[in-house]
C-alpha cells in the first residue's frame, strides 16, 4: 500500500515536468516572432540633407539694352534676336572684328574666339567640345571642360565663395556659378593691391 502514493508521487512530478517543458517550447516562437517585429518596425531614416544652391547672375544668356523695366532694370533681349539666322550674320571671331555691335567686349581668354563657346547655329545656346548644346545657366560644364584644376577646387569648396554649412544636416550652403565673379571673356582678375590687415589693439602695444 505505500508504493501507490508513492507512485502517484512521480506521475504528478513527471507531469509538472512534462508541462514546464511544453510551456517553454510554446512560449520560444511567439518571442522570437516578438523581437523581429520590434525590430522590424524601427526602419532606418536617412539624415535630413539641406540644399545646395548656385547662383547665377540675372538674365544670363541675353544682352541687355538701355530700355528699362518697371523696376528700373536693364531689358535684356535673346541672342537670337538679331542673330536668327547665322548665315546672314556669320560668328564673328575676334573682337578687333566688332565695329558696330558688341564693341565693349574685349577677349582675352588664351586663344579662344566665339565659336569656341557659342553655337554658331543657335546663337541663345553654348556649345561644349564635342559638339554638346547646352543653355546659358549651364555654363559651368563649358568652363570645367578646360579648367578642371579649378573646378575640381569648387566641387571640394574651395572655390566659388561659398557661404553657409559645410555640414548639410545642420544647414543650407549657396555658392556662386563660374560667371557670376569671372567676365567670360575676360575671366582673369586685374592685380590690386592688398587691403591693409585690420589693426589689433591688443596686439599693437608698443614693443610688439
Amino acid at each position: 500500500m505505500t508504493s501507490f502514493p508513492r507512485r502517484r508521487a512521480i506521475n504528478l512530478a513527471v507531469a509538472i515536468a512534462v508541462a514546464i517543458v511544453l510551456a517553454a517550447l510554446l512560449t520560444f516562437p511567439f518571442r522570437s516572432l516578438s523581437n523581429s517585429d520590434a525590430q522590424a518596425v524601427v526602419p532606418y531614416i536617412p539624415e535630413r540633407l539641406h540644399p545646395v544652391t548656385i547662383k547665377t547672375p540675372a538674365g544670363i544668356g541675353t544682352l541687355r539694352t538701355e530700355q528699362r523695366d518697371i523696376h528700373g532694370n536693364p531689358v535684356g533681349v535673346a541672342c537670337s534676336t538679331c542673330h536668327a539666322d547665322s548665315g546672314d550674320r556669320p560668328l564673328i571671331e575676334r573682337s578687333a572684328e566688332l565695329t558696330v555691335f558688341h564693341t565693349d567686349l574685349k577677349f582675352a581668354h588664351g586663344q579662344l574666339s566665339c565659336s569656341s563657346c557659342h553655337n554658331p547655329d543657335d546663337r541663345d545656346l553654348l556649345r561644349l567640345a564635342d559638339g554638346q548644346k547646352i543653355a546659358f545657366v549651364d555654363t559651368m560644364q563649358l568652363c570645367a571642360q578646360c579648367h578642371g584644376t579649378q573646378h575640381r577646387s569648387y566641387e571640394n569648396g574651395a572655390h566659388g565663395g561659398m557661404v553657409g554649412y559645410w555640414d548639410l544636416s545642420k544647414g543650407g550652403r549657396e555658392r556662386n556659378d563660374c560667371v557670376a565673379c569671372h567676365d567670360p571673356h575676360q575671366p582673369a582678375y586685374p592685380q590690386v593691391m592688398p587691403a591693409p590687415p585690420p589693426r589689433d589693439r591688443f596686439f599693437n602695444v608698443k614693443g610688439h
